[in-house]
C-alpha cells in the first residue's frame, strides 16, 4: 500500500546523506525518532509499501521502506507506530527497540537506493497506524558535515475507508492544514476534525466563519484584519504593552472599541502591568524574572556547563555559578555517563551481548547478521552487510554525528555505524 508525508497515501520525501569513512557514532541505532540537529535536510525520497497492499484488521503484512539519495553511500532509519505492533525480519538490518525498530546495521546504497523490510500487524478492529519514520543518509566525509536527515509521518488505513483529518488543538471544530492524517471516514482521531482552514489553532474564537472582531487579527481565516469587525471590550492597560492583568480586567474602566485604543488592551494575561516590557509576548532572557508571564523564571535561558550527564544549568544568570555534575561510569544506556562528550563508547555487555540502542541484546536480539542486504529489496551486494558486532560497538562516540562504514573484515565486508539526533543528557536536580 502506498504511504503519504502527514497523513496521504504515496510517496514520502525524506531528507538524509550518510557517510563511509571511519568515525563512529551510534553503531547500533537509536532508541528514538529524529536525526535533524545532529544533522541538517536534504533531499532523498522515501517510499514505503505494504504486500498485500489491502490490509484487513489483525492481519500481518510485510512493510518495505525504501530509501533513493542518489551518491549517498549508506542509510538509517528509526520506525515506529502508534497502533499494532513492528517486529524484524531475519537480514534486514533492523532490531527491536522500547519505541519501534532501529538499524542494527545502516546498510550500503548501491545506486544510491537501499530498502527495508520488517513486519506489522493491525490491531483486530478497523481503523488507521500512523509509521513515524527518521531516516539519514552519509555523503562519505567521515563527519556531520554534509549529512542530512529527514522526519516523516505515514498514515495507512486498514478494513474501513480513508479520511483525512486535521489537528484540532483548540478544539473549535477547525483544524490546521499543515497537520493532517488519514483515519476511518466519519471516525476523527482525539483532537483532529474534518474540516481545515485554522489559521490559529491555539485560539478557539479563531477558525473559518468566526465573528471578526476588532481586535488587530483575522478571525475569520479569510487573510483580512478587522474587516465590518465587531467592537469588543478593552481593559486598561497603563504601560502599553497590549495586555491587561488580573486587576484592570476586573475594572469598570472599560471601553468598546478597537485594540489599538492608547490606554486600553484587549489581551489578557499581562503578569507586571506596569512594565511594558513584561508580557505573554515578550521574550524570556536571563534576568531572574518571568518575562514572558508564564509563571516560570528564566527557563531555558540560564548558562549552562557541562555536557552528557554533567550538564547542570546555573541557579544565576551568572556562568561562574554554574557547577557541572560528577562523572559515573559509562554503561549501555544512549548517555554521556562518564561526561567525556562520547555515548556508550567501550561499554562491556554480559557474555557475547553487545550495546545496541542503549541495551545490551545477544543473539538475534543483537541483530546478529542482519547486515547482510544481498539482492532484493534490501538493496545491498552479497555480502555487503555483514559486520563485526562488537567492533562495531567498541567504536561507538569517536564522532556523535557521523554515519560511516569501517572495513574491518576485509574488501567485501562493511560495518557501519550510525548516530543519534542529539546528545542525550539526563540531569541530577539539584
Amino acid at each position: 500500500m502506498a504511504a503519504t508525508r502527514t497523513g496521504l497515501l504515496g510517496l514520502v520525501a525524506i531528507a538524509a546523506v550518510l557517510s563511509p569513512l571511519p568515525a563512529a557514532a551510534h553503531s547500533g541505532g537509536q532508541p528514538g525518532p529524529g536525526c535533524v540537529g545532529c544533522h541538517g535536510g536534504g533531499d532523498v525520497d522515501i517510499a514505503l509499501v505494504t504486500a498485500p497492499s489491502s490490509i484487513d484488521p489483525g492481519e500481518t503484512v510485510t512493510v518495505t521502506l525504501t530509501v533513493s539519495a542518489p551518491g549517498s553511500a549508506v542509510a538509517g532509519v528509526f520506525v515506529e507506530a502508534d497502533v499494532g505492533e513492528l517486529q524484524t525480519l531475519g537480514g534486514e538490518g533492523l532490531a527491536t527497540v522500547a519505541a519501534g525498530l532501529t538499524h542494527s546495521a545502516p546498510k550500503p546504497m548501491p545506486g544510491g537506493v537501499a530498502s527495508f523490510d520488517f513486519l506489522w500487524t493491525a490491531p483486530a478492529q478497523p481503523g488507521a497506524v500512523r509509521l513515524s519514520i527518521s531516516a539519514l543518509a552519509a555523503n562519505g566525509n567521515g563527519s556531520s558535515s554534509g549529512d542530512h536527515g529527514d522526519d516523516a509521518d505515514i498514515d495507512l488505513v486498514f478494513g474501513c475507508s480513508a479520511q483525512q483529518y486535521f489537528l484540532d488543538f483548540d478544539g473549535d471544530g477547525y483544524g490546521r492544514d499543515d497537520a493532517p492524517r488519514l483515519g476511518c471516514a466519519n471516525t476523527p482521531p482525539p483532537s483532529h476534525a474534518a474540516a481545515g482552514g485554522d489559521c490559529d489553532d491555539t485560539r478557539d474564537t479563531v477558525h473559518p466563519g468566526a465573528d471578526e472582531l476588532c481586535n488587530q487579527r483575522d478571525d475569520d481565516c479569510d487573510a483580512d484584519v478587522d474587516e465590518d469587525a465587531i467592537p469588543i471590550t478593552l481593559y486598561p492597560d497603563g504601560d502599553g504593552d497590549g495586555y491587561y492583568g488580573a486587576v484592570e480586567g476586573s475594572s469598570t474602566d472599560t471601553q468598546v472599541g478597537c485594540v489599538g485604543t492608547p490606554g486600553y488592551a484587549g489581551e489578557p494575561g499581562d503578569c507586571e502591568p506596569n512594565d511594558p516590557s513584561m508580557h505573554p509576548d515578550a521574550q524570556e532572557v536571563c534576568n531572574l524574572y518571568d518575562d514572558n508571564c508564564d509563571g516560570r523564571v528564566d527557563e531555558r535561558v540560564r548558562p549552562i556547563c557541562g555536557v552528557g550527564w554533567c550538564a547542570r544549568e546555573a541557579w544565576t544568570c551568572e556562568p561562574d555559578d554554574c557547577e557541572p555534575g560528577e562523572p559515573t561510569p559509562e554503561t549501555c544506556n544512549l548517555l554521556d555517563d562518564d561526561c567525556d562528550d562520547e555515548l556508550d563508547e567501550d561499554v562491556v555487555c554480559e557474555g557475547d551481548a553487545v550495546c545496541i540502542a542503549g541495551e545490551c541484546r545477544a543473539g538475534e536480539d543483537a541483530g546478529g547478521g542482519s547486515g547482510s542486504g544481498s539482492g532484493g529489496s534490501s538493496g545491498g551486494g552479497e555480502g555487503s552487510g555483514s559486520t563485526d558486532d562488537g567492533a562495531a560497538a567498541t567504536s561507538q562516540g569517536r564522532s556523535r554525528c557521523a554515519l560511516v562504514s569501517d572495513r574491518r573484515a576485509g574488501p567485501g565486508m562493511l560495518a557501519i555505524v550510525v548516530v543519534v539526533l542529539a546528545l542525550a543528557r539526563r540531569r541530577r536536580s539539584r
